[in-house]
């Protein structure tokens, strides 16, 4: 059996020290969420950092705008949260309604409060290996995983199945920065499996469920798969059918390959805890800065 990468085992290791530092600050800081629209999905998501700030004593401020809100009227919005001295960090919950440029929208944020790190000055630092850079919260918690586990990135060949401004592409840089050897791979790259084979570390981040399997890697090479996908899928537990909620898998197929590899994240439970928790290290960065 290969290890399991438990992004929640691993999150729980790191909790302590973060609220210590939350306790250390003249006041909590206060994250503020704006959503424009009701997706089923965002609401979930804003769920999750919610109940994750009540745990470590930390304010969430949630500003939610309507679907056929315009886009100046967001803008605006936003603006004006980022300038208020209350708020220490500010995302705008994403996917935003198809008429809105989700580029014009997150650039409004202050880069100092951009605790996403979507703006373009972060990903310009990010990508110049900039200290001051704000690391998108996926990609931090995707190195802090592999840390807490004692699984080392640098001079080894990661494959990063994926090139999205949200994971592929800041998990692709961030891991260049520590000194790993990196290949983006993406639905036109002809010869991924041959990639992906020839890798140490393999990290997908496609939205396709199951879609990696065991041809995609070489058993016996002792490979590390960081699945970074959520999907969820009819059928499947019982228990959560009659919750009325569908099952959540990953893009890679776990059973096709868990026996090929020597560690693997699972899903849900590996990526989405440090991802969480990565945010909110963004957050106490920031706010300790001030």
């Amino acid at each position: 059996m290969p290890i399991l990468l438990d992004g929640k085992v691993a999150r729980e290791a790191r909790m302590e020290s973060f609220r210590e530092r939350v306790c250390l600050l003249p006041v909590p800081p206060t994250l503020v969420i704006v959503q424009i629209g009701a997706l089923r999905e965002s609401n979930e998501y804003i769920k999750l950092k919610k109940r994750f700030s009540e745990s470590v004593g930390v304010h969430v401020q949630h500003i939610s705008l309507p679907e056929s809100s315009g886009e100046a009227e967001v803008i605006a919005e936003v603006g004006k949260q980022g300038r208020e001295a209350s708020c220490s960090g500010i995302i705008v919950q994403l996917p935003l309604p198809p008429h809105l440029s989700r580029e014009r929208i997150i650039n409004t944020i202050p880069p100092e409060k951009d605790i996403d790190g979507l703006t373009a000055l972060n990903q310009k630092r990010l990508a110049e290996n900039d200290k001051r850079a704000v690391v998108p919260a996926t990609a931090r918690g995707i190195v802090e995983l592999l840390e807490f586990y004692n699984i080392s990135v640098s001079e080894k060949k990661v494959a990063v199945l994926g090139r999205s401004i949200l994971v592929g592409a800041p998990i692709a840089q961030l891991l260049k920065n520590h000194g790993a050897v990196v290949t983006v791979c993406h639905s036109q790259t002809p010869n991924t499996k041959e990639i992906t084979r020839a890798s140490d570390i393999v990290i997908v981040a496609i939205g396709k469920p199951r879609l990696i399997g065991a041809d995609y890697l070489l058993a016996g090479r002792g490979q590390v798969v960081v699945d970074v996908g959520i999907n969820a899928v009819s059928g499947g537990v019982q228990l959560e059918l009659e919750a009325g909620r569908r099952p959540l898998v990953g893009d890679v197929d776990f059973d096709a390959v868990k026996d090929m590899v020597a560690a693997i994240t699972p899903v849900p439970g590996g990526v989405g805890p440090m991802t969480i928790l990565a945010l909110f290290e963004n957050l106490l960065d920031i706010a300790e800065l001030k």
